[in-house]
Order: C-alpha cells, then structure tokens, then sequence
C-alpha cells in the first residue's frame, strides 16, 4: 500500500474546510478532481474515509485514523521540502530599518536566519523612516521595515502592527498658549513634524522646533528633560511609562495612525530577500521583535 501526498492533502483540506467544493478551492483544482483522489485513497485503503451530509462531510472511524496520520506525513514532507528549497539560498541581502524594533531581538533573528541559510549575508542599515524609504526606492536597499502614515502605504506593504500618535509631554514642562508650542524632532527629514504643525495650525497654535535629535531615545530624553513635545506612538519600547507624559496638555487629540510596514524593493525578486521578509514578519506578529504591539500589526517615530 502506497499513500500519495496529493490525496492526502486533499484529504486534510477537506476535512479543514468541510466541504469538497471548498477544498477544490482551496487546491486550485476542480471538484471532481478532489473527488477522484479521495476515491483513489478509499480505494488503497479498502475503506470509506468521508461520509457527505446536509452540513458538511464527517469523518468515519478509519478516516479519524488516517487524519493523525495524514497530518505528521504531510508536516514532514512540507518541512523537508521548504529546508531543501531555502538551503540553496545565496546573495547579499540589504535591510533597511528605523530604531523601533527590539536591536537585540533583531540580531537574534538575523543571526539565526544566516545561521539556517549560511550562504546569505545581510547588511543592516538603521535610520529614519523617510531615509530607509528614499534608500529603498533608489534601488540601495533591498528590504525595508519602515514606519509610514496614511496614504504613504504601499498596495504591497505588509503591516506588522498599527499604533496612534499621542503627545508626549513632561508634565514638568508649562506650555502658554500665547507662546508656540516648542517642538522636539527627528531632523529635517522626520515625518512627524509636518503632522505636529499641521494639526497644530488646525487650532490655531504656533510651533517651534526647539531640538533635532536622529534617535528616539534622544528625543524621549529631550522630553523627559522638558525641553519640548513630541509625537511619539505610546508602545515604543523607549517610550515614559508613567501616565502623566500622556496627558495631551490641551494638544489636539484628533492624530493619524501609524503602520510599522514591511516593505520590499521593486527591483528585487531575490528569494531570500522574500524569504527574510517572511522570518521578520513572523518575528513581529508573534512579538519577539517589536515590543508592546498595540494591535496584531504599533509604532515609532519619524
């Protein structure tokens, strides 16, 4: 007796979604294909594995069987199958990224993919988002994990978390409303500061930039020290704790949401770069990379 991978895949599929019909979906082929793999299967067997009713197809006891079964050979073969496929991985991968993600988590998932794929190197370059985003689109980078709002979203991008801004502020710090409104940023090319004076000029309020810092953690210092506001997202892993930095102070509360994005560059079909792509992903969704995600997707600065 031989059992087929494609039988019994189809097998597994059918039983996941309930029906034939979905499963043929599912495996993008028809119905009566479906079908035939099962009859094939029953055939090999000896046995009936799926009996059709009016909600859906149950399982017979040698088809419960064959599911545990069915299961363990299939993870096998699709895990022997993708290791034999990414070991032939080879090249230079660039990656680009701003400082909000965990830097020493990131060199654990980096070092661990070089480790599975010892044929890739990849060469990291942090910087602000419109930085990675310029470098990105100039063909100098060939991955990119980039902080982006509204429409500066890419019909591509793959979100890894979404946040909203909020004004961080030290309560230390007196703002009079007759004075502007003293700003802390990420330089000339930060992406927050035309949000700040946008949504300050929309209730009638002057700004200044007070202090240019290129980091986060600089710029949280300058708040904490009461030097100015800034726009920052409240899950930064650099971002004050305490209640009080979150107050608003009478700023306007009405801010956009930010996407921290996984971006690749049109240029490239690497399949490692694709393949890092996935790992990062992964990475972020199940929150080993980028700390206290507001959503399954949060966020930084620029």
């Amino acid at each position: 007796m031989r059992l087929d991978i494609d039988s019994l895949r189809a097998f597994r599929t059918i039983v996941e979604s309930g029906s034939f019909t979905a499963a043929a979906s599912r495996l993008y082929c028809t119905q009566s294909a479906v079908s035939w793999k099962i009859k094939r299967l029953e055939e090999r067997l000896g046995h009936p594995l799926l009996v059709r009713g009016n909600k859906g197809v149950t399982l017979t006891d040698v088809g419960q069987n064959l599911l545990v079964h069915a299961e363990r050979i299939l993870d096998a073969h699709d895990a022997a199958v993708a290791s034999l496929e990414l070991s032939e991985l080879s090249g230079t991968i660039r990656l680009g990224c701003n400082d909000e993600p965990i830097l020493s988590e990131m060199a654990d998932i980096l070092r661990g993919f070089e480790q599975e794929h010892p044929k890739v190197k990849i060469h990291t370059t942090i910087a602000l988002s419109s930085v990675i985003q310029t470098q990105l689109r100039d063909g100098e980078l060939d991955l990119a994990l980039i902080q982006v709002i509204g429409d500066q979203k890419n019909d591509d991008d793959l979100v890894l978390r979404q946040d909203m801004l909020s004004w961080c502020v030290s309560p230390e710090l007196e703002l009079d409303d007759k004075q502007p409104v003293p700003l802390v940023t990420y330089g000339p090319r930060c992406t927050y500061r035309p949000v700040a004076e946008e949504h300050l000029r929309a209730i009638g309020r002057e700004s200044k930039v007070s202090l240019e810092c290129s980091s986060s953690t600089s710029v949280i210092a300058a708040v904490v020290a009461g030097i100015g506001v800034t726009l920052l997202n409240r899950s930064h892993p650099a971002a004050p704790s305490q209640d009080e930095y979150w107050l608003g102070h009478g700023l306007p509360d009405t801010l956009p949401i930010v996407d921290f994005v996984a971006r690749r560059s049109s240029r490239t079909r690497d399949p490692a770069v694709r393949a890092l792509e996935e790992a990062l992903v992964a990475s972020a969704q199940d929150g080993s990379m980028l700390a206290g995600s507001a959503t399954p997707h949060p966020t930084s600065k620029q």
